[in-house]
């Protein structure tokens, strides 16, 4: 009975140490989210000590609430791999994504739940040496390479891996982008853009494709943006677009146009259109909040 009890001591110890043990980064000072954002992706990033993703999350499931619980950051890259998407949209369903959710996680415990639970197939890439699991149900596939972070991908976590956690990795997002990304509720960061969330800013499939990157930052009811045009001339139309888009949706809603507060909330330096503290309608946080359920719903 002794042995038993010392056992099982020096077991719970093991796993307590194991789960504390500090772990390099091999990104260094870096945001994991950094080596998302290739061309045509959809980056967003959620801030879970500033956003309460609990109001979005329904489930009994133990596991889940664990993640849950201890999460700092989901970070997600979505991309159209079938090119079926338009121009604008609130449904991401169809599209493939990876990234990784981040917090206060013990690599072993959490290889083991995934390891003891039904839902998951495991296996072990030769070449990493991650254990890989794969969601028979929806194919979903996760990798803890440390403590701190769960990798996932619906097609190859593997490359996840390679891609963004890997020593001398390449930053897609700058460091000034991601600073601002971080430190928001919500961040949305997309290069070359191909469709874009409908936000009432009435961009269209040419006015997308005239933009080199968008940097989008919201925080409870106002969103701040900054939309990067391929040259000047082109912002100068941008600016009139979003602008008259913006104007049409206070008209239809009986709300009077203040011209003042239009020129602080829209400028433009060089090439640059910025979106300066907008409140948001109910309309348009229906659909960030759409976008940020089906993407937590997914995972």
């Amino acid at each position: 009975m002794r042995r038993a009890v010392r056992f099982i001591f020096l077991t719970l110890l093991l796993l307590l140490l194991l789960s504390s043990c500090v772990t390099r980064r091999p990104i260094g000072d870096e945001q994991y989210f950094q080596g998302l954002g290739l061309d045509g992706e959809f980056v967003i990033t959620i801030n879970a000590e500033l956003l309460d993703v609990d109001q979005y999350i329904n489930s009994d499931d133990a596991a889940v609430s664990y993640i849950t619980d201890r999460m700092t950051r989901l970070s997600i890259a979505l991309y159209d791999s079938k090119g079926t998407a338009g121009p604008v949209t609130e449904d991401f369903s169809e599209f493939d994504y990876y990234g990784a959710v981040e917090g206060d996680f013990s690599k072993t415990l959490v290889n083991s739940a995934l390891k003891v639970s039904s839902a998951f197939t495991s296996s072990k890439d030769k070449a990493t040496k991650l254990k890989l699991f794969v969601d028979s149900q929806s194919g979903l596939e996760a990798a803890v390479p440390a403590n701190g972070i769960i990798l996932f991908s619906t097609t190859d976590v593997v490359e996840n891996y390679k891609q963004t956690y890997t020593e001398g990795r390449s930053a897609h997002i700058s460091d000034e982008d991601a600073a601002r990304l971080a430190a928001s509720q919500v961040g949305v960061y997309v290069s070359n853009p191909r469709t874009m969330i409908d936000l009432g800013f009435e961009i269209n499939e040419t006015a997308l494709s005239n933009i080199d990157s968008i940097l989008m930052l919201m925080d409870d009811d106002t969103i701040t943006a900054d939309f990067r045009i391929k040259s000047e001339e082109l912002a100068d139309s941008f600016s009139v677009l979003i602008k008259a888009g913006y104007i049409g949706n206070l008209r239809r809603e009986g709300k009077k146009v203040n011209v003042s507060e239009l020129k602080d909330m829209f400028t433009q330096e060089l090439s640059t259109v910025s979106v300066n503290g907008m409140v948001l309608t109910e309309e348009q946080k229906d659909s960030i909040i759409q976008v940020v359920t089906s993407i937590l719903d997914v995972l």
